[in-house]
């Protein structure tokens, strides 16, 4: 009778899941621009760094006008667990425009520089809410847009942005990283897991969490702990 019970809840589990991400999905504005094409320099297995002025066109502007052109940062793409690389969409890169972002967004943070602009110009600072909820903007917009090849999957998004606002927090309180403009290390140190999505990405704890909130979407001229 017990295991009867269970497999006729299993499919209401499932719907329950599968409508909280689409709510989610519809709350997260994807009609932001990524514009360019980065790339990044390999440095050791897994070590990579991502070089600005290497990479003049891109950047991402959010659906309010607010654009982010990432800084020059020690990155591994998307911090995703060895054993889930080999599921679609969890490769480190497949989101990449959205994780070289967010990595910036954090580091920019610990080194307490500006990370973005508002339409007018104006050097903006972001809180931790604000860079999580950006990246699920990036990654939204990377599957609206066709150029882009990119699966649209509601569930995926909502799972990578609930790992990273879970489990980030260390990530965005660490050290900085400085990276050097045109004298890139040939040696970089070990890369801050700005993006720790741990295993709990299969964890039944992230399909039964509420739908988030939106924070407040614009960023602030003032640095803020």
């Amino acid at each position: 009778m017990r295991f009867s019970c269970l497999l006729f809840s299993m499919p209401a589990l499932f719907l329950l899941n599968s409508c909280a991400a689409n709510r989610f999905y519809a709350r997260v504005d994807g009609t932001g621009v990524i514009k360019g094409h980065p790339c990044v320099e390999w440095k050791q297995p897994d070590k990579f760094v991502y070089v600005r002025n290497k990479n003049p066109d891109f950047c991402f502007t959010r659906p309010n006008g607010e654009k982010i052109q990432p800084g020059s940062i020690e990155t591994d793409g998307g911090s995703i667990p060895r054993f889930l690389w080999s599921q679609r969409s969890y490769s480190p890169w497949t989101y990449a425009p959205a994780y070289l972002v967010h990595d910036w967004l954090y580091e920019a943070h610990r080194r307490k520089v500006p990370a973005g602009t508002d339409p007018k110009g104006n050097q903006l600072f972001y809180t931790k809410e604000q860079a999580d909820w950006i990246m699920a903007e990036i990654i939204k917009s990377q599957m609206e847009q066709p150029t882009f090849d990119t699966a649209k999957s509601p569930t995926h998004l909502r799972r990578i942005y609930w790992a990273v606002s879970k489990f980030g927090k260390t990530a965005w309180n660490g050290e900085a990283h400085l990276v050097e403009e045109e004298a890139v290390p040939t040696m970089i140190t070990e890369t801050l897991k700005n993006l720790p999505l741990l295993p709990a990405l299969g964890s039944i704890k992230n399909e039964l969490t509420p739908v988030p909130e939106k924070p407040a979407m614009q960023g602030t001229r003032t640095y803020k702990e």
